[in-house]
């Protein structure tokens, strides 16, 4: 019992130094910013603990979420130059650029005509090697490709950052003939930055794809 209380105290202190380098390793910051620390802190270290405990989880009812206003017109411009960049970039095998379109970290997916990546290096040494095999360059019209049926979940909801996720056409290899081949593709994107906007795609063909209807965005021509 005694080696619990010792453990328990332990560990208090230790997430109690994490939380404070964390709050002040940046010198004075001002009260929203201490308060999306602590939320990005409390989502890294309790990773497991129930939604309903999360502080950057807002308590909205499902009703409400449906009306916010959004303006999803602003965000759908950005979204789909990421989208864009993402593609082009792919085609010319730019890997630099490539990096710059999508969120690096832990989690990211790259599903396949044959099976799914797991893992920025995995998914990096994927794509060297097919990009060896395969050649884009010669698909045309990509310019005119866009995302669609886009789904927009707010910050704070299940996440503390915006998600976004909708489908287009996509480049994949051919497993029998190494063909550079056009699909439909689901794309989970997110936005983690509280300034500036800065969407990232972080799945493609990906696990966290998700179409609840509370989260749909009107179709503009309807």
């Amino acid at each position: 019992m005694e080696q619990r209380k010792i453990l328990s105290l332990a560990t208090t202190t230790l997430l109690l130094i994490v939380v404070f380098a964390h709050l002040t390793g940046c010198g004075d910051v001002g009260d929203e910013t201490v308060t999306e620390r602590l939320r990005f802190t409390e989502f890294f270290l309790l990773p497991t603990a129930p939604y309903y405990r999360k502080s950057y989880i807002e308590h909205i009812p499902d009703e409400e979420i449906a009306t916010r206003e959004v303006d999803f017109e602003a965000k759908i411009v950005e979204i789909q130059k990421v989208y864009r960049d993402l593609i082009k970039a792919y085609r010319e095998e730019d890997m630099s650029a490539l990096t710059k379109t999508l969120d690096t970290s832990q989690g990211i997916e790259w599903g396949t005509l044959t099976g799914t990546s797991h893992g920025w290096n995995n998914i990096k040494g994927f794509l060297e090697a097919k990009w060896i095999q395969t050649d884009c360059m010669g698909i045309q019209n990509w310019e005119n490709w866009e995302l669609t049926d886009f789904y927009i979940r707010p910050k704070n909801i299940k996440a503390p950052w915006e998600e976004a996720s909708a489908t287009a056409p996509m480049f994949f290899q051919d497993p029998g003939s190494f063909a550079c081949v056009i699909q439909p593709a689901s794309f989970y994107l997110t936005n983690k930055s509280s300034k500036s906007p800065k969407w990232r795609i972080h799945q493609i063909n990906g696990s966290r794809y998700f179409t609840d209807p509370r989260y749909k965005v009107p179709d503009p021509k309807n």
